[in-house]
């Protein structure tokens, strides 16, 4: 009895902790965890350069999955990317759902973010958004492919998502992946694509940082405005899946460079 009253006391504890733990604010992780601090940081860093370098505008969001709890992620509440800063930011499942009791009003396609975080553990952060050059695309079935060396995480070609095959009970909506159901639809169009177009819509792109993701952004939006203009020149050619794989390995080693480039635009008074 004496084993079994201690056993009851460890797990009540046990459970409190657990109950701690998960009510903790965005804040108070950063202040305990250096990696969370570095995560959410960059996270407000990125906001800022996505606006700067046409990524988004007024519209748009990117989320980082929580290096602490890989079930859990960052996203800000619902204002400009350009705005967002450290007390914006929100935690959420992987259902989209917002946590610590935080109620202030979150994009409504957050669940583009929990779709493919759930789905997709090698990928650690998402962004979404409506980049004009990448439109066409999506619109017209045209293959969005690698050009260059800079895009080559394009690889054979851009999927595309069409909402009206997975929306219920009407095909007609919003367009807005406003559920986890079109979440994980967008995700398994997604497949092992780093990059995903949405017809009418947008795109979403993700990798394994947030620095990688808002490279692949930057590329895909000048991708799409390059072949758009090959295109009226004549047949163009494009990498070949082997050149684009050896690339892709060449240039996101150098992601760094950009990223000092960009931060420092953003940072300048």
């Amino acid at each position: 009895m004496k084993n079994l009253s201690i056993l009851n006391g460890f797990l009540s504890v046990s459970f409190l902790v657990s109950i701690s733990i998960q009510a903790a604010t965005v804040q108070e992780q950063m202040a305990a965890s250096p990696a969370v601090k570095t995560a959410v940081e960059e996270l407000v860093l990125a906001n800022h350069i996505m606006y700067d370098q046409n990524v988004v505008d007024g519209y748009g969001h990117i989320s980082v999955r929580n290096p602490s709890n890989p079930n859990t992620f960052f996203l800000a509440r619902s204002v400009a990317p350009s705005v967002v800063t450290v007390e914006d930011i929100i935690e959420f499942d992987m259902n989209g759902k917002a946590l610590n009791g935080d109620t202030r009003t979150a994009y409504g396609e957050r669940f583009i973010h929990s779709g493919i975080l759930r789905n997709r553990p090698d990928i650690n952060s998402v962004i979404h958004g409506h980049a004009s050059p990448i439109l066409p695309f999506g619109m017209t079935g045209t293959t969005l492919k690698p050009v260059y060396h800079m895009s080559a995480f394009l690889g054979e070609g851009a999927p595309i998502f069409e909402i009206r095959n997975f929306a219920k009970p009407s095909p007609d909506t919003d367009m807005f992946i406003s559920n986890n159901d079109l979440g994980d639809a967008l995700s398994k169009t997604m497949g092992l694509q780093y990059f995903v177009l949405m017809r009418g819509h947008g795109y979403a792109a993700g990798a394994d940082s947030i620095k990688k993701v808002v490279f692949r952004s930057v590329y895909a939006i000048q991708n799409a405005s390059i072949q758009a203009e090959a295109m009226k020149m004549g047949n163009v050619q494009y990498l070949t899946p082997a050149e684009a794989t050896i690339s892709q390995e060449t240039i996101e080693k150098t992601i760094g460079r950009p990223w000092q480039l960009w931060s420092e635009r953003v940072k300048k008074p």
